[in-house]
């Protein structure tokens, strides 16, 4: 699961992220006014290269940029001083808004992005250094899944990927070293309305495929021949958004430097819970992270 070399944070469909947090709780129709606002750079992969920066790795994005927004989202990744390798494509850099409002979710309103031509994807593959592969969040337009699917398979080794829908169901087609799947997406993977920790087991058992399934407040399991569950810590969550990548990004991290699953398995729910807390995007710290590690125990999962 890990090479030498950074960890390579493939993110196709890159995105400025708007965090808006209102005076009022949302009400179609009516007016509300911004009582703060975060931008950031956004995308799965990014939010999983913070936190494996924050803990002192060696990380990479890369994945397309388009227009004005593009331009802006390279000058943030600079400021945060993360690496990247891009492509640029005609378009525009998609814009994601969070909106909280003291719900107990934020409401996310997604743009679909520039559409990227396969040639595109082939140069930006192509420019790839040697690391371990991550494929992280939406596909933009432009690419069919069996385009998609012979990308994939085309890489130097299978990678770790977190995406959902046709895309994950294509790229575990295609030969994957694990995959990252919430809940909600395992289900969508396996046709169901709902899935579960032994769900997990038996994919694993019938396709070969580990899976790390995030359970959301309630921790993170680890699922293949080795079967471990942390359950998270208590924290004031206030906005959970990228906790699962924060989670991808601390167990890989661990797991390069040496660490066996389990304690991987602990830093990475670590790393989700102090997203939580410190407003999510990725916006973690390493001695938080280290604190909540320290609060943490891994069992093993029936």
């Amino acid at each position: 699961m890990t090479s030498p070399g950074p960890l390579v944070a493939i993110t196709p469909n890159l995105a400025l992220d708007r965090t808006v947090r209102l005076d009022r709780p949302l009400r179609r129709g009516a007016l509300h006014r911004v009582r703060n606002l975060r931008e950031l750079p956004g995308g799965k992969g990014v939010n999983l290269a913070r936190t494996v920066r924050a803990l002192g790795g060696d990380v990479v994005v890369a994945g397309f940029l388009a227009g004005w927004n593009g331009a802006k989202l390279r000058e943030l990744l600079q400021d945060e001083r993360i690496a990247g390798v891009f492509e640029e494509v005609p378009g525009e850099t998609r814009e994601c808004h969070a909106i909280l409002d003291d719900g107990a979710h934020p409401t996310e309103i997604n743009e679909a992005g520039p559409e990227v031509p396969q040639q595109a994807w082939e140069r930006l593959l192509g420019r790839l250094p040697a690391g371990t592969a991550v494929l992280a969040g939406s596909l933009p337009p432009g690419i069919d899944d069996d385009a998609f699917g012979r990308l994939v398979a085309g890489l130097p080794e299978p990678p770790v990927v977190d995406m959902s829908g046709s895309a994950l169901a294509t790229a575990v087609s295609a030969g994957v070293a694990m995959i990252a799947p919430n809940r909600a997406e395992l289900a969508a993977l396996l046709g169901r309305a709902s899935a579960s920790i032994d769900d997990a087991v038996a994919y694993y058992g019938a396709h070969g495929v580990p899976v790390l399934l995030s359970l959301g407040s309630e921790g993170a399991a680890y699922l293949a021949d080795e079967r471990w569950r942390v359950r998270a810590p208590e924290v004031d969550s206030t906005n959970p958004v990228g906790s699962g990548d924060c989670l991808l990004g601390a167990f890989l991290w661990a797991r390069a430097r040496g660490h066996d699953v389990a304690d991987a398995l602990r830093w990475g729910v670590a790393a989700g819970a102090d997203n939580a807390r410190r407003g999510g995007g990725g916006n973690v710290e390493a001695e938080g992270i280290r604190a909540l590690y320290e609060t943490t125990q891994a069992e093993e999962a029936s």
